[in-house]
């Protein structure tokens, strides 16, 4: 299967339109669409439906272009590997969940790299599912996640944990120190992300309390870290947050920590990557450089 083939084609459903592809890769509209058609007669299956509103994917069309991120991914792997190869070194690739990539890995990753310079990294933001996959289809080597992996094919270790903490603007008028039950009178803005769900943690949590989530006045979800800062930041309510992400605003007065007695939301972090016969010696030491340093020198 041509690779540049798959490429346009995944441009064309992305863009809904043969035309733009074909102008931006400067190439004749029928000729892009004849190199459709000769991945359809490859596969034996129509691709796209074509109508006055742009172009659509068949059912095929979308089980192909669910699969085609993958197999360019693995190529671009392929090459880089050889690329590798010719000039001697170590490419390490990391995945881990948003928040962490954000503010917490970045320190660590920096004494990694002068402990072993010769080693190249890449860090990416990932939920816990894209992940494991990556790891399965060798396209990235170490991952971070908060769920213990059940996977025989995968080595792991908890490194540490995600310390969660309940913040608020530092003008706001909720007292310092809380029983959980005032939770209750408060505005509360709720994170959930694709790895921190926040609202399954306090149900979990808040239930052997005699509470219930339907009691607690939620404003609103949001589903990323800078979201529910910015709601802080306009004094909008309360929010559980990373430690590390606002650290900084604690430091500068600008958000105050709320201690809620007896009650903690913290989120396991796992180490995840391949079993040791299917990983090289530079991950097993980068691996082990974690399991070991990980969590005392997260920023």
């Amino acid at each position: 299967m041509n690779l540049t083939s798959l490429e346009f084609f995944r441009e064309v459903i992305e863009t809904k339109s043969i035309s733009k592809v074909a102008g931006s890769k400067h190439i004749s509209q029928s000729a892009l669409s004849q190199t459709i058609q000769k991945l359809e007669d490859e596969l034996g299956y129509k691709l796209l439906e074509r109508s006055n509103k742009g172009v659509e994917p068949t059912e095929a069309g979308k089980i192909l272009f669910k699969h085609s991120g993958t197999m360019l991914r693995i190529h671009d792997k392929m090459r880089e590997e050889l690329d590798m190869l010719d000039a001697n070194a170590e490419n390490i690739r990391i995945n881990g969940y948003l928040s962490l990539v954000d503010y917490s890995l970045p320190c660590v990753l920096y004494r990694v790299k002068k402990k072993y310079p010769s080693y190249s990294f890449e860090m990416s933001a990932k939920n816990t599912s894209d992940s494991l996959n990556d790891l399965h289809n060798d396209l990235t080597d170490l991952c971070f996640i908060t769920e213990e992996p059940v996977d025989t094919e995968l080595d792991f270790a908890r490194i540490g944990s995600e310390k969660i903490v309940l913040v608020a603007n530092a003008e706001s008028n909720i007292p310092d120190v809380i029983d959980v039950s005032y939770l209750e009178k408060c505005e509360l803005i709720l994170l959930d992300d694709d790895t921190l769900t926040i609202s399954r943690s306090l149900k979990k949590r808040i239930e052997p309390k005699s509470m219930t989530m339907d009691r607690i006045n939620i404003m609103f979800k949001v589903d990323s870290v800078p979201a529910a800062k910015s709601s802080v930041n306009n004094n909008l309510g309360v929010c559980f947050l990373p430690y590390m992400s606002v650290k900084k605003e604690l430091y500068e007065k600008k958000y105050k920590l709320i201690e809620v007695r007896d009650f903690e939301m913290d989120f396991p972090i796992y180490l995840v990557t391949r079993k040791k016969c299917d990983r090289t010696g530079a991950i097993s030491e980068v691996y082990k450089y974690f399991r070991e340093n990980g969590e005392k020198h997260f920023c």
